[in-house]
């Protein structure tokens, strides 16, 4: 690093900022999972249990225009489990188990894809990761890192102030991230917060998912010189 002319007062800083928005997107993760006596019948049912799953998500897959943008589904996994009882052997059970990603673009009908998912005994929901639009992130992106730097500025400015040494003049600016010790911009899902229903919403998930904001944020550090 360039070492500052001789009587100019070097001010570094770090600036901050953050915006939270409502998520646009959102991707579940699910798991179908089946057991028994018999190999045979616990893949049959948990093949069965996955089409089920998938019935409507398949008709509203569209990469472009949505509500379905992606859907990933896994290999089905087996295992044989030999429980025993006081050193004797019981008879084996088979398990068998497959993970499903599915990815919407409207939250809502998320929510009501969720819901009709009761009715399939064998799948659970592991959990919902939110997002943004990717143009939108970009937007938000830029929006922030900006006034991050202004927030640099305002903050230098400030330090020079009460030292009444004038104008500050930008010298370095940088990305924290490529410094190797903070990251850079960001999204960040924030959990999930569930709301009672109303009693003439029925026993749906789609009435009691909440997602909280989507979290863009920024960080950079910056010297000024006076």
């Amino acid at each position: 690093m360039a070492e500052a002319p001789a009587g100019e007062v070097v001010i570094r800083v770090r600036g901050e900022f953050e915006r939270e928005v409502p998520a646009e997107r959102g991707t579940a993760n699910l798991l179908v999972l089946a057991q028994g006596a018999e190999p045979g019948p616990v893949r049959a049912r948990v093949e069965a249990d996955a089409a089920a799953a998938l019935a409507d998500v398949r008709g509203r897959h569209d990469p472009e225009s949505g509500p379905v943008r992606r859907y990933v589904v896994g290999q089905v996994r087996t295992s044989v489990q030999q429980p025993s009882h006081k050193g004797r052997p019981r008879p084996a059970v088979y398990h068998a188990s497959v993970s499903i990603s599915v990815e919407f673009d409207d939250v809502a009908r998320l929510g009501d894809w969720l819901s009709s998912l009761g009715a399939i005994e064998g799948v659970t929901v592991q959990g919902i990761g939110w997002d943004l639009a990717t143009e939108h992130r970009r937007e938000l992106e830029r929006a922030v890192r900006q006034e991050a730097l202004r927030q640099a500025r305002e903050r230098a400015q400030d330090y020079a102030d009460a030292l009444d040494l004038g104008p500050v003049r930008p010298r370095l600016v940088a990305d924290v991230g490529l410094l190797g010790t903070h990251p850079g911009p960001s999204a960040r899902a924030v959990g999930l917060s569930f709301a009672a229903a109303p009693e003439s919403s029925g026993d749906g998930l789609g009435e009691l998912l909440r997602p909280d904001d989507v979290t863009v944020q920024a960080t950079v550090e910056a010297e000024f010189t006076v």
